[in-house]
């Protein structure tokens, strides 16, 4: 595997959790001798921790269905992300996300339909 441009864009989690899912259906169509072992261990150590997150139970559905209706509280690409890879489920977990959560969120209501939009959206994560 090679990257060809660095940076280009970041991804989910979600997104890692299927690409690693393909990549580990190409490498069992390989033969044993042709596999890398290194790679297989990375694949697996990083499958075993996205198991435990909400990556493991969410879609690409879902995914495209949250991100408009974030745009009206105005965040980050980077606070979209963590937001769709933490799935915060109470204030007090938006307000560990998100950078001066007081200033740009006055009011608890905007932060409590925030918290609603996220659950109604995403599926909960898997129990642990």
């Amino acid at each position: 595997m090679e990257v060809i441009k660095k940076r280009v864009t970041v991804l989910t989690n979600h997104e890692v959790w299927s690409f690693l899912n393909e990549l580990k259906k190409e490498e069992d169509g390989k033969n044993k001798h042709d596999r890398c072992k290194m790679l297989s261990t990375v694949v697996y150590e990083t499958k075993k921790y996205l198991k435990t997150t909400p990556a493991a139970t969410q879609n690409e559905a879902v995914i495209c269905e949250l991100i408009p209706k974030l745009a009206p509280f105005k965040f980050t690409g980077a606070e979209t992300l963590q937001v769709i890879n933490m799935r915060p489920s109470t204030i007090t977990d938006i307000q560990l996300l998100i950078e001066e959560t007081e200033e740009r969120y006055p009011s608890e209501e905007d932060l409590e339909k925030l918290v609603a939009t996220v659950t109604e959206c995403l599926p909960p994560p898997p129990k642990r």
